[in-house]
């Protein structure tokens, strides 16, 4: 067993793996330390467990997936948790695109890339720590989906969009007691009751303090003009 140092959403985490995957996977988060927050391993079977549910995934791959899970466990005692969404940095503020698997987050947020340029970050492309402990702040984490969007960076969350796949682009606001069934899916929800009780908590927090929109879309210039002026509250893309 070995183990490397990285450092998270401001927490400092002692990661045990078996496989030389993780050294590399994290290179951008590495951290000197004595004592960690968080201790974050796996064991063999959870390992093989996870292989079975992703066949085509390598090992290594399976073990690291199982030791974000470990590490997701344990964020609620630091009021962090992992959410399912794509998030990148605009102006100095986080904006949050979160829908099913396969819907077009990272779609959606390479079409602000695309017309933003350098004016955009991607904080990371699938699974963002969010740290609620006072306004919510995203995160970024090397856990970020097959594209590998995610940089060692963090920003004060702004807006949360919700995307649902349409012919037509048209953008609301979503109400609060609405946002709750939008949100269940989306975010890690721990085994561990006190854990998971303090998970709601802080989805509650996050959706109370949060302006949240359904943006249903296509693909077009369009529909990233129509996110980025409601979101950002800015008409037009030259700030």
């Amino acid at each position: 067993m070995s183990k490397i140092d990285v450092l998270l959403s401001g927490l400092k985490i002692r990661i045990e793996h078996r496989y030389n995957y993780m050294p590399e996977f994290c290179k951008n988060y590495l951290f000197d330390f004595d004592t960690p927050d968080i201790t974050a391993k796996t064991d063999e079977l959870s390992v093989l467990n996870e292989k079975k549910s992703v066949p085509t995934a390598p090992i290594e791959v399976c073990e690291s997936l199982c030791i974000y899970r470990n590490i997701a466990e344990q964020l609620p005692l630091f009021k962090r948790f992992v959410f399912h969404g794509a998030a990148i940095e605009h102006g100095g503020n986080a904006y949050l695109f979160t829908a099913p698997s396969g819907t077009g987050k990272t779609t959606h947020i390479s079409l602000w890339k695309k017309y933003l340029g350098d004016g955009v970050r991607f904080i990371n492309g699938d699974k963002p720590i969010i740290n609620a402990t006072n306004h919510p702040v995203v995160c970024g984490t090397p856990w970020a989906g097959k594209e590998g969007y995610q940089s060692k960076i963090s920003a004060p969350l702004k807006a949360v969009c919700v995307l649902k796949q349409a012919k037509t682009n048209k953008i609301s606001p979503i109400v609060k007691s609405d946002a709750i069934d939008c949100f269940m899916h989306q975010f890690y929800l721990p085994k561990n009751l006190n854990s998971l009780s303090t998970t709601l908590e802080l989805m509650g927090r996050v959706i109370e303090s949060t302006p949240i929109f359904l943006l249903e879309c296509d693909i077009s210039e369009q529909a990233f003009g129509l996110s980025y002026e409601t979101l950002t509250g800015i008409k037009g893309t030259d700030a």
